[in-house]
């Protein structure tokens, strides 16, 4: 079932490009209310910025005229912002152009050295609506001339010069454009039951935020899909909150515990939004969303749940979860089963020809199925939930061969083969998985 919601692109200078309207996008775009421009090739135009607007037309309600193209957030994320930009070509690089903006006070010059730099700027272009970088204080130069010879014989060999660290900020990424084929919305199934509290019985879902400035901020909130309503995840109405300071003072998160939500808010669809300012930039960003039902043997009967404990550092995350606490879990279509048994045993030969037994070990080997499981289900998977220092499957299949498979702890073992298909964006995943603790052993001796 898609989720779509109605945006329009809203021109900020509409006399030079009109607006986009009835545009669609599978659930709440993370840049919505921002000052934003196309970022689709070879349609990029810094020049033609737009405010993104969610259209209070309802889900499906709106007639979609086309999908979202790829957005980028603009730098001073405002239709006229409160400084001017102008556009500078590299004295000594021709090649290198870049826009900056002025704050305090706009040079009357027309080349430019940022003060302690070692770069002159030539004035080429008119103003411009996106600025690579703000410049507040600056020395000014009649020509290229000037300020290369001012560099050569005194400004850089000479002076004083302080060692110092930037610490680069990366910003979420845009959502990819929506293509229109099979499979680009997804419903995560999450279960819960007001009469047991039963782990077996009760879904959870995680989300973190790791700061790499200190002044950078996060704020959890539960949105109601379908009221659009919002609820604030910073105690433990809803579930496990943990602010910055922690073990890792670094990471914030939340744990969503559905049992909570359920009774306090019903069934329905849910997303965790992350609320995110970042080098004082507000960035909003949503999970898929969480269908909540009542937990019953029918209504999870053909699914599997994973859940993982995270603990260590994960390297292309650059975030270290060291005894922090953190854990999620995923519901997904799928089977957990078919133990198949190995055995292994160790025998002494005796002078007779006989051989007796001296050890006697098993080990148990699990398959693991999900079906028709969409990418953004996939990559959280494969690049964190299998990274967990311990995992634990729980089958709820009604034909399984053992109803046994309760909060199992497993260790991955390997990837049988995934399924891609060519008329279908989903994949089926295969994985084996084996007893975390192999101790089904016999010894003689």
């Amino acid at each position: 079932m898609a989720l779509s919601n109605c945006y329009s692109l809203t021109s900020c200078n509409p006399l030079d490009y009109p607006d986009i309207t009835n545009i669609c996008w599978n659930g709440l775009h993370p840049f919505d209310g921002l000052v934003v421009f196309i970022f689709t090739p070879p349609n990029v135009n810094p020049q033609q910025t737009y405010t993104l607007s969610l259209i209070g037309l309802g889900i499906n309600a709106c007639p979609c005229l086309g999908w979202l193209p790829d957005l980028k957030v603009t730098t001073d994320n405002n239709c006229t912002p409160a400084y001017d930009i102008h556009q500078y070509q590299n004295c000594a690089d021709p090649l290198q152009v870049i826009n900056f903006g002025f704050p305090a006070l706009s040079p009357i010059s027309p080349v430019i050295k940022k003060t302690g730099d070692c770069e002159c700027w030539a004035l080429i272009g008119k103003p411009q609506r996106v600025a690579d970088e703000l410049i507040t204080s600056f020395d000014s130069y009649i020509d290229c001339t000037e300020c290369l010879d001012a560099i050569a014989a005194d400004v850089c060999p000479s002076a004083e010069r302080h060692l110092s660290y930037a610490v680069r900020v990366q910003l979420p990424e845009s959502p990819p454009p929506n293509r229109d084929f099979s499979k680009c919305c997804f419903l995560n199934l999450v279960l819960a039951d007001l009469t047991d509290t039963d782990p077996y019985h009760n879904d959870f879902t995680g989300s973190w935020f790791k700061r790499e400035l200190p002044n950078s901020t996060v704020d959890f909130v539960l949105v109601d899909v379908d009221t659009a309503t919002n609820y604030a995840l910073n105690s433990s109405t809803y579930g496990t909150f943990v602010d910055f300071g922690g073990v890792q003072t670094e990471l914030s998160y939340y744990i969503v515990d559905w049992r909570k939500v359920l009774s306090l808010l019903g069934t329905g669809n849910y997303q965790i939004k992350k609320e995110l300012t970042i080098a004082g930039i507000a960035v909003d960003v949503f999970s898929d969303t969480f269908h909540l039902k009542h937990f019953s043997i029918q209504t999870a009967d053909g699914t599997v749940r994973i859940d993982t404990v995270m603990d260590g550092k994960l390297i292309a995350k650059d975030t270290d979860f060291k005894d922090s606490g953190y854990t999620t879990s995923m519901r997904l279509s799928g089977f957990f089963g078919r133990a198949e048994y190995s055995f292994e045993q160790d025998n002494l030969a005796k002078r007779d020809y006989s051989y007796m037994q001296n050890t006697m070990s098993s080990k148990r080997e699990y398959k693991f199925q999900a079906l028709q499981i969409p990418e953004c289900v996939t990559e959280e998977l494969w690049n964190f939930v299998l990274f967990g220092a311990e995992l634990y499957v729980s089958d709820y299949n009604g034909n399984n061969h053992s109803y046994r498979y309760e909060l199992m702890p497993v260790k991955l073992e390997g990837n049988a083969g995934t399924e891609f298909f060519v008329t279908d964006r989903g994949c089926n995943i295969n994985l084996t998985f084996s007893d975390r603790t192999e101790n089904d052993r016999k010894i003689n001796c």
